[in-house]
C-alpha cells in the first residue's frame, strides 16, 4: 500500500493526495514486488534498503546513499504477535519525506491523527516530530510498566501465576528495548553530527533533548527490569518454601496416622502381651498413640519443622 499525504496550508489538516507530488509524504505499508519498483524507479531509492525497511528486527541506524537519508528506526507496538517492537524506515530526500514498515504500527495511527500538527512542505520539522512521539512511546511503555510492576509489588505474597507470567511478559519487554536503546540514541546522534538533514536551531535543541531523555528512559528500564526480576526470584523462593513445608506437613502427618497403626498391630499378633485382657486396653493404646504424637510435634515445633 502507498499513500500520499500534504498540506496546502499549515493550519490545514492533514490531506490524503491522489498521486505523488513534490515535497510531499509518501507512506508505504508492506508494498508488494511492483510498488517496490515503482519506488525504486519513480523516487529513485535503493531497493536493498527499503526491503531491510520491511524487517520488523532491523536494527536502529543512519545511512546515506546518493544524497539521500535513509533512518530506520523502532518503536513499541502491540500489533505483532510476540513482538514488543517493531521497525520502520524513514527516507529523507529533497523533493519527498517517506516513511515505510512491514505494518501498520500505532506510530503511524499517531502521525495521521489530526491532532498531531505537522508542517506544510516542513520535511526536517515533521522528522523531528517523528523522533519526538518515538522518544515519548517508549517513555509511556516504560512508565507502564513500572507502574504496574509497582501495583504487583504492593501484593507481593498474593501473586498469582498469571501475575508471575505477566511478570515475565514485561521482562522480555524491557530487553527488546534496552537493546533497541542504544542503537536508537546512537542514530539521533548521528542525524544531528551529519547535517545532511538542516534544522534549525530550536529543532537541534530539541534533539539533544531527546537524547537526554531516551538515555533517562534507558536507566528507568534497567531499574525496573532489575525490580522486576527481583520480584520474580523472590515469588519462585516463597513458591519453593511453600512447597517444603507442604511436604514436610504430609510427611508428619503420616508418621503420625503411622503411630497408632503400629501400637494396635502389635496386639493385634498371636502372642501374649501385657494388659492384653484389660477392658481399657483401647484407650490406653489412644492415649499412647496421642502422648507419643504430641512429643514429636513439640519437638518439630521446637526445632522450627513445623
Amino acid at each position: 500500500m502507498i499513500e500520499y499525504y500534504n498540506k496546502k496550508r499549515e493550519e490545514d489538516k492533514v490531506e490524503k493526495l491522489e498521486e505523488f507530488q513534490k515535497g510531499c509524504w509518501v507512506h508505504v505499508i508492506n508494498p508488494s514486488e511492483e510498488e517496490l519498483n515503482f519506488l525504486v524507479e519513480k523516487l529513485n531509492l535503493n531497493k536493498a534498503d527499503l526491503i531491510d525497511g520491511m524487517d520488523i528486527h532491523e536494527n536502529p541506524r543512519f545511512e546515506i546513499i546518493d544524497k539521500i537519508s535513509y533512518i530506520y528506526l523502532t518503536a513499541p507496538t502491540n500489533k505483532i504477535k510476540l513482538e514488543h517492537d517493531s521497525s520502520f524506515l524513514i527516507i529523507y530526500a529533497k523533493d519527498f519525506f517517506l516513511t515505510l514498515a512491514r505494518n501498520n504500527l500505532e506510530i503511524f495511527d499517531t502521525i495521521l491523527n489530526p491532532k498531531t500538527d505537522f508542517s506544510k512542505f516542513t520535511k526536517s520539522r515533521n522528522l523531528v516530530k517523528i523522533l519526538y512521539i518515538v522518544s515519548r512511546m517508549y517513555e509511556k511503555s516504560v512508565h507502564k510498566i513500572l507502574k504496574e510492576s509497582k501495583e504487583n509489588r504492593a501484593e507481593l505474597s498474593k501473586l498469582r501465576n498469571k501475575d508471575i507470567e505477566k511478570l515475565i511478559t514485561y521482562e522480555d519487554t524491557l530487553n527488546a528495548y534496552i537493546s533497541s536503546f542504544g542503537r536508537t540514541i546512537s542514530t539521533y546522534s548521528r542525524i544531528l553530527r551529519d547535517r545532511s538533514v538542516k534544522f534549525i536551531k530550536k529543532d537541534e535543541e530539541i534533539i539533544e533533548d531527546l537524547i537526554i531523555d531516551l538515555n533517562e528512559t534507558l536507566e528507568l528500564c534497567k531499574q525496573t527490569l532489575k525490580r522486576i526480576s527481583n520480584m520474580r526470584n523472590y515469588y519462585s523462593t516463597k513458591l519453593s518454601n511453600d512447597l517444603n513445608k507442604t511436604v514436610t506437613v504430609l510427611t508428619v502427618m503420616t508418621i503420625f496416622l503411622a503411630i497408632p497403626t503400629l501400637i494396635s498391630s502389635i496386639y493385634g499378633m498371636n502372642v501374649s502381651l501385657p494388659f492384653q485382657n484389660n477392658p481399657n486396653l483401647l484407650i490406653g493404646l489412644l492415649i499412647v498413640a496421642l502422648a507419643i504424637g504430641a512429643f514429636f510435634f513439640g519437638l518439630l515445633k521446637h526445632k522450627k519443622i513445623l
